[in-house]
């Protein structure tokens, strides 16, 4: 008795759904980002936002409000919501840097796979030169050498892949694989860092202290607070205003230095990018060549390994104007 058997065919169908949902798994840097929020400072942060501001809708809705409540309740409120803002922009700077260097790393063991494809490649041809009496020995020893620090290079590879996973997953989850970096964000333009400084919790926190004090002068009357009480309210709110006036002034500096890496990321990675697509087109030339059986193997071997070369460099180059877009946008922390 004859037992029927089951052939499964693969249909292109079956193929684009396959690839659908091998995509559909795949984590993309955008939805990455939306795990910032899970980030414990941010949690924080929140909670403390929540507070600042139920406390100060409590504080408004006081019927014996005075003017030194309401400003701090509202200053407390502004203060929590610049902070809330940076924690978030600072996880998702983590995530971007973790999410990149994944990337990176995938990179760089495609391309010591490769080199460790060239270095055996070269051993055989150490060896054949040899037999035939063109090459000696030690030139079978260097290149069985050059093997092995090749195979030691893969394994470094792999577990700085395995660490940078590892490091991902910690931020964002599990996932399967990472979707390709999207286009950078354009270059914002130079008025971006005035707009950032801001927002930045620090300065603002700085100008409330001297808002404060400034405040403590104009309740001080001397109808019945003492001249020495009010010079001595006057001298404090110089020094507060002085004081915000250098952080605003340090962190102005930094700001502007965040936005100089800026442009020098987006300078390389123009110049990577087009020495990637020069690779490219060298490869699909020396290709045409190998098939025209102009250059050897072990040529067209070399000019594979320095497409992945310029591949790594231009991932990298991408992956540093992301880094340093965030770095900017998180006032550098």
């Amino acid at each position: 008795m004859k037992m029927a058997v089951a052939t499964r065919f693969v249909t292109p169908l079956t193929l684009l759904l396959s690839l659908a949902l091998a995509q559909a798994q795949s984590l993309s840097l955008e939805a990455a980002l939306t795990k910032a929020t899970a980030q414990a400072p941010v949690i924080a942060a929140k909670a403390e936002l929540d507070d600042a501001n139920t406390n100060l809708q409590r504080v408004l809705s006081d019927p014996l409000l005075t003017r030194p409540s309401r400003v701090q309740a509202e200053q407390r409120a502004a203060l929590a919501q610049a902070s809330y803002e940076r924690a978030v922009v600072q996880a998702q700077s983590s995530i971007v840097g973790a999410y990149a260097q994944v990337l990176e790393a995938q990179v760089q063991v495609r391309l010591a796979q490769k080199a460790l494809e060239v270095a055996a490649r070269g051993v055989e041809v150490a060896q054949i030169r040899q037999r035939n009496g063109s090459g000696t020995v030690l030139d079978v020893r260097n290149a069985q050498n050059r093997l092995e620090e090749a195979r030691s290079n893969l394994s470094r590879a792999e577990n700085g892949l395995a660490l940078a996973q590892a490091s991902l997953r910690s931020l964002v989850g599990a996932f399967e694989a990472l979707a390709p970096l999207p286009n950078p964000p354009a270059m914002p333009e130079a008025g971006v860092v005035q707009g950032l400084l801001n927002k930045n919790p620090d300065v603002l926190q700085a100008r409330q202290r001297a808002e404060l004090a400034q405040l403590q002068v104009e309740l001080l009357d001397p109808s019945y607070a003492a001249q020495a009480d009010i010079e001595a309210a006057k001298a404090r709110a110089e020094q507060a205003a002085a004081g915000a006036r250098e952080i605003e002034r340090g962190l102005a500096l930094q700001y502007d230095s965040l936005f100089q890496n800026l442009q020098a990321a987006a300078r390389a990675l123009s110049v990577q990018q087009a020495a990637l697509a020069n690779a490219r087109e060298t490869l699909a030339n020396d290709k045409k060549r190998l098939d025209a059986g102009l250059i050897s193997q072990v040529a067209y071997l070399q000019t594979e390994l320095s497409f992945i070369q310029a591949e790594l460099a231009a991932q990298q180059a991408l992956g540093n104007y992301w880094r340093a877009y965030y770095s900017l946008l998180a006032g550098g922390r």
